[in-house]
C-alpha cells in the first residue's frame, strides 16, 4: 500500500518540479530573446517565472526529504551508541515533522484568508490562493516523507540500527 502512495507522490513531485522548471526556463528565455530581438517583452513573464521557480523549489525541497539531500549533522548520531542514536534521530524527525505540519497548517490558513480577500494577481489574472497552494501541498509531501523515515527508524531493532 505504501509503495503505491509513495510512487504517486514521487511521480507527482518530480512532475511538478520538471514542468515548473521547464516552463520557467522557456518563458524566461523567450522573454529575453524578445527583449533583445524585438525591443519588447512579455510583462507577465518575470512574475510567472518567479512563481514557477518557487513551486519548483518547494516541491524539490519536499522530494529532498525522501532522498536525504538536506544538510544534517550526522557526525553526532554516528558516534552515539545505537540506542541513543535511535532516540536522538527519532526526536529530530519528530521536531522536523512538527515544523512541516505547522507550516502546512499556516499555508492552508493563509490560502483560506487569501480566498476570502479575493485578491487577483494583476499580471497573470489568477487568484493569489492558487499560487500559495504550493506551500501546504509541498509541506504535506515533506511531512509524509518524514513520517516514512520515522516509521523505518522506529521499526528497526536497536541492535540493527545504524545511521550511515
Amino acid at each position: 500500500m505504501f509503495s503505491k502512495i509513495d510512487n504517486f507522490i514521487n511521480g507527482f513531485s518530480t512532475t511538478v518540479m520538471m514542468i515548473c522548471m521547464s516552463v520557467a526556463t522557456i518563458v524566461a528565455f523567450i522573454n529575453v530573446m524578445m527583449r533583445y530581438l524585438f525591443a519588447s517583452s512579455m510583462p507577465w513573464a518575470a512574475v510567472l517565472t518567479s512563481y514557477l521557480f518557487i513551486w519548483s523549489a518547494l516541491f524539490g525541497a519536499a522530494y529532498g526529504f525522501k532522498i536525504g539531500m538536506h544538510i544534517g549533522v550526522t557526525v553526532v548520531i554516528q558516534n552515539l551508541p545505537a540506542r541513543f542514536a535511535k532516540i536522538v534521530l527519532t526526536i529530530n524527525l519528530l521536531v522536523i515533522l512538527g515544523f512541516l505540519l505547522l507550516v502546512a497548517k499556516w499555508g492552508t490558513d493563509f490560502i483560506q484568508f487569501s480566498m476570502g480577500m479575493q485578491q487577483i494577481d494583476i499580471d497573470l489574472g489568477i487568484p493569489f490562493w492558487t499560487i500559495y497552494l504550493a506551500v501546504p501541498i509541498s509541506m504535506a509531501i515533506a511531512a509524509y516523507q518524514i513520517l516514512l523515515k520515522l516509521y523505518r527508524v522506529l521499526t528497526i531493532p536497536v541492535e540493527k540500527f545504524s545511521y550511515d
